[in-house]
């Protein structure tokens, strides 16, 4: 009886060691495997308002930028990062946040090159950030490296404006507050009172540009002033148009005809000007201008740059080629990085391509 209730207990023993090892082994798949080998999990929405079914619905999604909700809530993807001005160590920039219209909001970060022992004056320049007019900042770490790097290289007094974005603040809103920045710029130049534009900036060598959405902005003020005094009677030198949004009704050479992807494009247009100007309006569409609007671009030169594989890139080649055949009495430049794709040079500032970009950003701001 002895023996066989110990053989009992011994059965139970080995039983009891097998499922011990077991768990063990099922321990070991869980926490040994090494994370990546896990299909990770699809990131959360941002938590809505549980009493608003409207808050869940999407009314239009401008993925990767934005997705809108039925219930007005934006919930912007990219673009929302926030870093300090102040001295930067690589370029020794110094950089500053001013407001410009504090009932708006309407606001600039500037950028001073280091001195050189003078008190000569630099060249201004008046940046316009891209981001499909809904996304990023003259805050952002993408452009405020950008601008330390342009200012470092160019030796410009650099305003970056921080205009409002759609779609809160649909189109013409962001026209009109980089018009209003544009014209500050020009004021203190003139007379102050902010010291850097005042005692630095060299009022007859106004520098206007931008990138995507930004150099659209850019083409805009230029053509603006073409029929609008600048407040202190300056006058734009140059404009710089880096990968431009343009867009049009019609495909332009090289320019896709894919109808799905340009009811895209016409769409996410409609978007952030809510529905005030179609596709063809000269403010998305230069090409729809007559030669006569051209001849007012108010500027002596014009450089535009276009990446190979940037969809934007056909219609940037066209505006070039309807500015020089227009009449218009300037200089055009372009420059182009083959194989590259829309902005590339932002992400990616320490590439060649993009340090020979910077170059010939840099040659055009210096150039008497």
């Amino acid at each position: 009886m002895v023996a066989k209730t110990r053989r009992q207990l011994a059965k139970l023993a080995l039983l009891l060691l097998a499922l011990l090892l077991l768990l063990a082994a099922i321990l070991l798949c869980v926490f040994l495997i090494p994370r990546h080998h896990r299909r990770p999990l699809p990131p959360a929405s941002p938590p809505g308002n549980a009493s608003n079914p409207d808050d869940s619905i999407v009314a239009f999604d401008f993925s990767p930028y934005l997705i809108m909700y039925k219930s007005g809530r934006v919930h912007r993807l990219d673009g929302t990062a926030r870093c300090s001005a102040g001295v930067d160590e690589a370029t020794g920039v110094t950089s500053k946040d001013v407001v410009l219209d504090s009932g708006t909001g309407l606001a600039a970060r500037m950028y001073l090159p280091p001195s050189l022992g003078s008190r000569r004056r630099h060249p201004v320049l008046v940046f316009y950030h891209g981001g499909a007019f809904v996304i990023e900042s003259a805050f952002t770490p993408l452009y405020h490296a950008y601008l330390n790097g342009v200012a470092a290289k160019a030796r410009v007094v650099a305003v970056s404006v921080e205009y409002r974005l759609a779609p809160e603040h649909r189109l013409p809103t962001a026209y009109d507050d980089s018009w209003q920045a544009l014209n500050w710029v020009a004021r203190n130049a003139a007379s102050g009172p902010e010291p850097w534009l005042r005692d630095r900036g060299n009022l007859s060598r106004i520098f206007v540009a931008g990138d995507s959405a930004g150099a659209n902005i850019a083409h805009n003020m230029a053509m603006r002033a073409g029929t609008e005094v600048l407040d202190g009677g300056a006058a734009i030198t140059g404009l710089l148009l880096l990968d431009p949004y343009f867009w049009g009704k019609q495909p332009v050479v090289g320019e896709t005809t894919d109808p799905a992807r340009r009811h895209q494009y016409e769409a996410t247009w409609s978007f952030i000007c809510g529905g005030r100007y179609g596709i063809d309006d000269p403010r998305v569409d230069p090409l729809s201008m007559p030669a006569s609007q051209w001849r007012k671009l108010a500027c002596s030169r014009v450089a535009v740059t276009s990446s190979g594989l940037d969809d934007f890139r056909p219609r940037g080649l066209a505006y070039a080629a309807a500015l020089n055949g227009s009449g218009w009495d300037g200089e055009i430049e372009q420059y182009e990085t083959p194989g590259e794709r829309h902005v590339y040079f932002l992400d990616r500032p320490k590439d060649p391509n993009s340090i020979k970009e910077l170059a010939f950003v840099t040659g055009f701001l210096t150039r008497e």
